[in-house]
């Protein structure tokens, strides 16, 4: 376990009393070491100051030689599907992956906005490119409030903005938008989850800028697959894009057999993968097999003969009535109603249908709906199997710090029920 923790200064009291029952319940924490100190605590022996740890730089002693395949950074999964994994990326990676990035998306005199937090693929990858571009800008949001990004984007200052596709459905129904300048933009960056063509389309027609979609995870330092700027707007919204240079792809079915262009399997990525999780060789084995594959645990298909779509992760999967149904060919659908803002798809265990459709969706401000408005929305846009089983309304998405859905929490609700905080008044 690990025996040191660092904080920043923010409700300091209440940090101090964390810090306190932390220590008295894990007794292998050590040190509590606090950033950005800007008063006096109330408990000098509870903490230790980071400034006083700083070396003076006569004191300082020369760094090891760094070669390119030594392990530059160990960055932890989302922990969506279970709990988080440390995972170990070189140098050498880091570099072909931000350069070739930074190539493909001719990024060159732009400077960047992002709100992906530094521990996150999407951040620090968003941090690294823009390291390749030299004398570059670069902007960061340390919380996520459409208002106030609306705002720092209308000071005309961000030629790029890296995002997540859950943010936009908050972005796209803030009154704010409306009023927001998005003139200084050339790019919008979607990744991190899944992007329907609905919201693609949604995004590039009300900021008047180049989408741009991309696909990566970081067990493969970040980016597999991007669409480029000549890339026509059908392949910019369906698909992630074509590999990297560097990057292979297959895509098996569940016994890790090649499947014909055009069906859905799990996708399999080989190139620039990490070096493994961190103490954690029975969980490395089970993704990277013997001839250096990694199976990342997405539903993929070939759109055309050389770009793919995501259609979702392995577990997303219902099985109803012995039917394979993937959730974003249901949310690409009631996305579209004009009414809903945001919507998730997710499976219930049946005892007859061996899994039941269950739709958790966000109206729009102000919008009342019911269950058969969704269903006769669905009704003749897709099968019948696909149609939800039940409809239920709420205020909020379960959503990590990474900016991505936590299904799993949507599963419990479906099974358990929401909690009454998030429900909406109508059901």
């Amino acid at each position: 376990p690990h025996s040191v923790i660092i904080v920043e200064q923010e409700g300091i009291i209440n940090y101090l009393n964390i810090v306190k029952r932390v220590k008295e319940e894990k007794k292998y924490i050590k040190n509590v070491i606090m950033v950005n100190i800007t008063q006096q605590p109330v408990e000098n022996d509870q903490i230790i100051k980071f400034e006083n740890l700083l070396i003076k730089p006569e004191s300082a002693k020369p760094f090891d030689a760094v070669y390119p395949t030594d392990v530059a950074m160990l960055s932890y999964t989302s922990g969506t599907t279970g709990r988080p994994k440390g995972v170990m990326i070189s140098h050498r990676n880091f570099v072909f992956t931000s350069v070739h990035t930074f190539k493909f998306w001719e990024m060159t005199d732009d400077i960047f906005l992002t709100i992906a937090p530094l521990y996150a693929a999407q951040g620090f990858l968003a941090m690294l490119i823009n390291f390749v571009g030299g004398d570059s800008t670069m902007y960061f949001l340390s919380t996520f409030n459409p208002n106030d990004i609306l705002k720092v984007i209308s000071k005309g200052k961000s030629t790029i903005f890296h995002t997540q596709p859950t943010m936009w459905a908050l972005l796209l129904a803030s009154r704010a938008i409306k009023f927001t300048n998005f003139s200084s933009l050339k790019k919008i960056i979607v990744s991190g989850s899944l992007c329907s063509y609905h919201l693609a389309k949604q995004i590039e027609e009300n900021l008047g800028c180049l989408l741009l979609n991309a696909y990566g995870l970081i067990e493969a330092t970040s980016v597999v697959t991007l669409t480029r700027p000549e890339d026509s707007e059908d392949i910019r919204f369906n698909t992630v894009g074509r590999p990297i240079p560097g990057i292979e792809l297959k895509i098996v079915d569940s016994e890790r057999k090649a499947v014909p262009k055009g069906e859905t399997g799990e996708l399999a990525v080989k190139g620039y993968l990490m070096q493994g999780y961190y103490n954690n060789q029975k969980k490395t084995s089970e993704v990277i097999d013997g001839d250096g594959w990694l199976y990342t645990g997405d539903m993929a298909r070939y759109y055309d003969d050389e770009n793919i779509s995501i259609v979702g992760r392995c577990k997303d999967m219902i099985i109803r009535g012995g039917f394979n149904v993937y959730p974003i060919d249901i949310e690409e659908v009631i996305l579209k109603h004009p009414d809903v803002q945001d919507a998730a798809v997710v499976g219930k265990e049946h005892a007859v249908i061996g899994e039941q459709i269950v739709a958790f969706i966000i109206p729009h401000p102000g919008q009342v709906l019911n269950k058969n408005d969704i269903l006769n929305h669905c009704k003749g846009s897709i099968a019948n199997y696909k149609i939800p089983d039940e409809v239920i309304f709420i205020s909020q998405m379960p959503i990590i710090l990474s900016g991505k859905i936590k299904k799993k929490t949507l599963r419990q609700w479906a099974e358990e029920g929401t909690p009454e905080n998030k429900l909406c008044l109508f059901t």
